[in-house]
């Protein structure tokens, strides 16, 4: 029996809303939905994903899934593919790997953001974002993209507003073009939520939380963002923009180093009128190895490259620190001090104003920034004093290092010789290296 041939005989569980039989009806490739809370958006998407997944008569066809972390993805839509799929699978669903297989052949696979590896090298034939603006910006040009090029994939980014990201660029594309759907849902305008719910959330929220999640305004104040107001006073003011480089003058780097994790570089040089962030880059899973061939490769000459207090630490594997390793390759590194964060966000908020940066090379650099703001306690209802770790993290801790060394103008940037310094020598790291006093370093250094 062919299974596109009897997979019209199978009975299928979801049922869609009525507000969302556009979205099922659509003819383009590409659509961005913005959806208030408990619209059932995520519901929608899995019934699509296994209604394509049927139908298609592509051969050994492939459909994803992708929310920010795989654990959340797992708890948001693994139950409702289990159910949407039930009567229609090949054998049972594989728990470890969170994927179905159909009758016809077509597989249905959960993804997190937080492991974009786990997407290279593969294809699809159609895969949903959710929540694409917790997503690492990067995620859809240099990982996803790809995967549905050969194949002709669909995409659908769905999600709720956070100020104006990169899944506001998304909507606003999807507004634009002729080969994009899109739907914007508002709970005052969806009748998905009766009166009594709303008048609920109303009480509950702050103004701009109910805008933002019940009504899908991306014009709402980010809540607990460290940066997000600065970065838009820096659009509207033209601060984000086009510089260039200036091959005239050396570069300074800051870099947040991590291998499980992203490591993250800032690239910066010195001007009468202010710091210009040039360059930003962000890789992940990487041997040192593979950034000395990047910073080899760019065309800088480089002044400084700082690099955070933990850098010191020997490896188990090597017997050598990280700042060992970059002196061997005659990279002049100096080390941040360690300080306490809130310290080193201070710093930004102060330092960033005064800064332009280049638009087309540090993108992700700045919606990261944008994005970076306090974890949240479900149970205490608050905002705690330090920073959610999430894809945002990275670019924001290697912008802290930037903001606690660079100097603000050209002509303040006389740079010592102080035991921050490194150079190869026969004497140890810790020989070479003494930490300041917290309190003495900061006021040498922070005169903004």
């Amino acid at each position: 029996m062919n299974p596109h041939e009897s997979s019209s005989e199978f009975h299928l569980s979801y049922k869609p809303r009525e507000q969302f039989l556009p979205f099922h009806g659509r003819n383009t490739r590409f659509s961005a939905m913005v959806c208030h809370r408990r619209a059932g958006k995520t519901v929608s998407c899995i019934g699509e994903l296994v209604i394509r997944a049927l139908y298609t008569t592509k051969t050994r066809a492939k459909f994803a899934y992708c929310g920010p972390y795989r654990q959340q993805a797992k708890e948001v839509a693994w139950e409702y593919l289990k159910e949407f799929t039930e009567g229609i699978r090949r054998g049972n669903p594989r728990e470890s790997d969170l994927r179905v297989t159909l009758h016809n052949g077509s597989t249905i696979t959960l993804y997190g953001a937080d492991n974009p590896d786990a997407l290279r090298g593969l294809y699809f034939d159609g895969i949903v974002l959710d929540e694409y603006g917790d997503c690492r910006p990067s995620l859809w040009g240099e990982v996803v993209l790809p995967t549905l090029l050969d194949r002709k994939g669909w995409a659908v980014f769905i999600g709720t507003p956070k100020g104006k990201n990169h899944f506001y660029q998304m909507v606003q594309r999807a507004r634009a073009e002729p080969n994009w759907y899109h739907m914007t849902l508002k709970a005052s305008e969806s009748g998905l939520l009766d009166d009594d719910s709303l008048r609920e959330a109303r009480a509950e929220m702050s103004d701009a939380q109910y805008q933002q999640e019940m009504e899908c305004s991306f014009e709402a104040a980010v809540q607990g963002s460290y940066y997000s107001d600065i970065i838009a006073k820096m659009e509207s003011d033209g601060k984000i923009g086009e510089f260039a480089y200036d091959p005239g003058e050396t570069v300074h780097v800051s870099a947040d180093l991590g291998f499980s994790d992203s490591t993250a570089f800032w690239f910066w040089q010195l001007t009468p009128d202010g710091p210009i962030l040039i360059d930003y880059e962000e890789h992940d899973s990487q041997p040192l190895e593979f950034y000395f061939t990047m910073l080899k490769d760019k065309p800088y000459e480089y002044a400084d490259i700082w690099l955070p207090h933990d850098a010191k630490a020997k490896s188990l594997q090597t017997g050598r620190s990280t700042v060992e390793q970059f002196l061997q390759q005659g990279y002049p590194c100096k080390v941040v001090p360690k300080l306490a964060v809130q310290h080193g966000i201070d710093a930004a908020r102060l330092i960033m104003p005064k800064c332009r940066i280049n638009k087309s090379t540090c993108y992700s650099g700045v919606e990261a920034l944008r994005a970076y703001r306090r974890s949240f306690n479900e149970k205490t209802q608050q905002y705690a004093n330090s920073p959610l770790h999430d894809w945002a993290s990275n670019g924001s801790d290697s912008f802290r290092y930037f903001s606690l060394v660079t100097e603000t103008k050209k002509e303040e940037a006389i740079i010592e010789e102080t035991d921050n310094t490194l150079a190869p020598t026969p004497y140890t790291l810790d020989e070479l290296y003494k930490t300041r006093e917290e309190d003495n370093w900061r006021n040498s250094i922070i005169r903004i």
